[in-house]
């Protein structure tokens, strides 16, 4: 096997490989043997017949096809490697002769990682998040918790907004009842704004065995094209009220609802849980900001299959996740009410920020020299492992395009851990 290339535009190259006949040799056998069984020679039992006969009744060049296609894989790599180049995307390829006796010669165009012009990324700048909580922040939360223990009781009294309202009604269109305006002994509750327009406001002051004529209009937006902006009559019967009670907020609450005694202590704990959150959401947009900013400093021309490849690779992902909880894209997708072109179009903005992220980020980690000791490898290797045994297994048993991939990811993280601690926070920005 022998290779050279040029450049044919700024990211793309076009390869000429020459596959030796030993090698090209090894593929027809590789042909013959795989499809032999499949042929009926007349004189020869199925499986039997000699590759040269098969070939004097076929053609000589029966085989050619999926002989370059079994040796292809392994020749292009051992090219790629051998011109130290790395593509991005799979390779357009088209054969320019193969014969037996001179073995085959193919063409690759493909395009490879983009150069990075990368400075003054010192001092760029992030918003300052004010991570201590207020007062109404720990209210907001202790309100939360006293909605989740709460309970309903039937109420006799006119509905209020919070309220949960039990109701049989039907709706109307010129005077034409529609389908899906029914429902039966269906739980309500005021202020949810689950119904349109002003369905719930209206049935605010009604008590139980209450009949209510609701009148309202479908948005112009609505789903079903026959309701959109049309006026509607819903006939309401008012089966029920209930309210929610509420716990109070005391030592007894606290105790049932945390492992403090007192409702002090829970108010100091929450208070940390939600500094500690907030910490964490401002560290997310300090590094997120920072990067933002460094991608714009960066001059790169990067080609567009990039941003293909990942979204790609983000589908089978999505495939691969939906497939662990017994789910397939394709019934993913109907049930979601989007086409496959829908998704992978939410695909292309976040594509887009991790290709270019990553791009910078290398060339940060290449600028400033920046390496992942062998120690920090088997760290991370001992994160990732759910026990010691199994990191040594790791270890032990990864191949190196695998490896190669956790170090660059780590590689990425330092770099942008670096770029972050030279960064300059802002109150306004």
């Amino acid at each position: 096997m022998s290779s050279s290339y040029e450049k044919i535009e700024a990211n793309k190259i076009k390869m000429t490989v020459k596959v030796g006949p030993a090698e090209f040799k090894k593929g027809l056998q590789f042909a013959y043997n795989k499809n032999k069984n499949r042929m009926d020679i007349q004189g020869f039992r199925k499986g039997k017949a000699p590759r040269r006969m098969i070939e004097r009744l076929y053609g000589k060049d029966i085989f050619y096809d999926e002989a370059l296609n079994h040796v292809l894989p392994d020749v292009f790599e051992k090219a790629i490697k051998e011109n130290n180049l790395e593509p991005v995307y799979r390779p357009e390829i088209d054969v320019e002769s193969m014969n037996e006796a001179e073995g085959a010669v193919f063409l690759a165009e493909f395009f490879i990682k983009p150069e990075v012009e990368i400075s003054d990324y010192y001092g760029l700048t992030y918003p300052i998040i004010e991570t201590e909580p207020t007062e109404e922040d720990i209210e907001n939360y202790i309100q939360s918790e006293r909605e989740k223990n709460s309970r309903t009781i039937t109420v006799d009294r006119p509905s209020e907004i919070g309220d949960i309202v039990t109701i049989n009604f039907t709706g109307y269109v010129d005077d034409e009842a529609f389908e899906g305006g029914h429902a039966e002994d269906y739980e309500l509750t005021l202020g949810s704004k689950t119904f349109i327009d002003t369905f719930e406001e209206q049935l605010v002051g009604h008590v139980a065995g209450d009949d209510a004529d609701i009148n309202v209009t479908f948005p112009e937006d609505y789903g079903k094209e026959d309701l959109k902006g049309k006026p509607a009559l819903f006939k309401v019967e008012v089966l029920e009220v209930q309210a929610k009670e509420m716990p109070e907020t005391d030592d007894n609450f606290a105790q049932d609802v945390s492992d403090f005694d007192t409702m002090e202590e829970y108010r100091q704990d929450i208070n940390k849980q939600l500094r500690e959150e907030n910490e964490r959401e401002a560290l997310h947009t300090k590094r997120a900001a920072v990067l933002e900013k460094l991608v714009e400093k960066a001059v790169m021309d990067v080609p567009e299959v990039m941003y293909t490849a990942r979204i790609e690779e983000m589908t089978r992902e999505m495939r691969y996740n939906l497939m662990r909880r017994g789910l397939d894209l394709e019934r993913y997708l109907q049930l979601s009410g989007m086409t496959l072109e829908d998704m992978q179009a939410g695909y292309q903005k976040p594509a887009k920020e991790e290709v270019d992220g990553r791009l910078v980020l290398e060339a940060v980690a290449l600028k400033e020299g920046l390496e992942i000791s062998d120690e920090e490898f088997e760290e991370q290797i001992k994160k990732m492992a759910p026990d010691e045994e199994q990191a040594e297994n790791m270890l032990s048993n990864m191949n190196e395009d695998y490896k190669k991939d956790i170090i660059n990811n780590l590689l990425t993280q330092k770099a942008l851990d670096f770029v972050v601690d030279k960064s300059v926070g802002m109150e306004e920005i």
